[in-house]
């Protein structure tokens, strides 16, 4: 969801930054890669010891919740995923949400954009004991919709999230942005610029090599 079908990464970025200011420090980029595309406990967890902050991960999950929930309104559609939504549903192909966001923003976001019930299952970070590049997320988005794991086809904009999709022995499709250009996709089925060219030409060339 964050950074794929939505543009969230400059609204948790700024909120990531924000935090860090809160606790006297300044935030430090490199820092960043390890921790998208996890769950806030494990994110904040990789934050807290990085930065050596003395509060505990629990207090640091319930102030950036509030902080991210507190204005969504800069979050936008990418390019291509109204597109996309309505091509699976002509091919009558299952689809999941697996991210690893928390339940209560999640949702929230989903329904900001009227797209919650155009999707068979949605897995969150509340729903899983470990996340990206852990393969569970993607395992119980699979198991919930009843596809096999080596009929799925992941989209994802950062590196945990194509590991996790490799691990999970599913294929994938990486969308670098501008936060995510530089990270690992060798293990990525293939890289492409937006959700426009998942196309039905796309997905039955795939199709042939499940």
């Amino acid at each position: 969801m964050d950074g794929t079908m939505f543009d969230t990464e400059k609204l948790w970025g700024d909120v990531t930054r924000k935090l860090a200011r809160k606790y006297g420090i300044t935030f430090d980029e490199k820092v960043r890669v390890k921790m998208m595309g996890k769950k806030d406990s494990e994110a904040l967890a990789i934050m807290k010891d990085y930065f050596k902050i003395a509060s505990t991960v629990a207090e640091l999950i319930e102030t950036r919740r509030t902080m991210i929930l507190e204005d969504l309104s800069m979050i936008k559609v990418n390019e291509g995923l109204f597109e996309l939504l309505d091509l699976l549903d002509r091919k009558k192909m299952k689809k999941a949400v697996a991210t690893s966001s928390f339940e209560e923003f999640t949702s929230r976001v989903l329904k900001q954009f009227d797209v919650a019930s155009r999707f068979d299952a949605i897995v969150t970070g509340d729903d899983v004991a470990v996340s990206k590049p852990d393969p569970m997320m993607f395992l119980k988005a699979a198991e919930l919709i009843g596809v096999e794991h080596s009929k799925c086809l992941v989209l994802e904009d950062a590196q945990n999230g194509i590991e996790a999709a490799y691990n999970a022995g599913m294929h994938s499709f990486a969308i670098p942005h501008d936060a995510s250009r530089h990270h690992d996709f060798s293990k990525a089925t293939k890289v492409i610029n937006s959700m426009l060219e998942v196309d039905e030409g796309t997905l039955i060339a795939l199709q042939t090599t499940m």
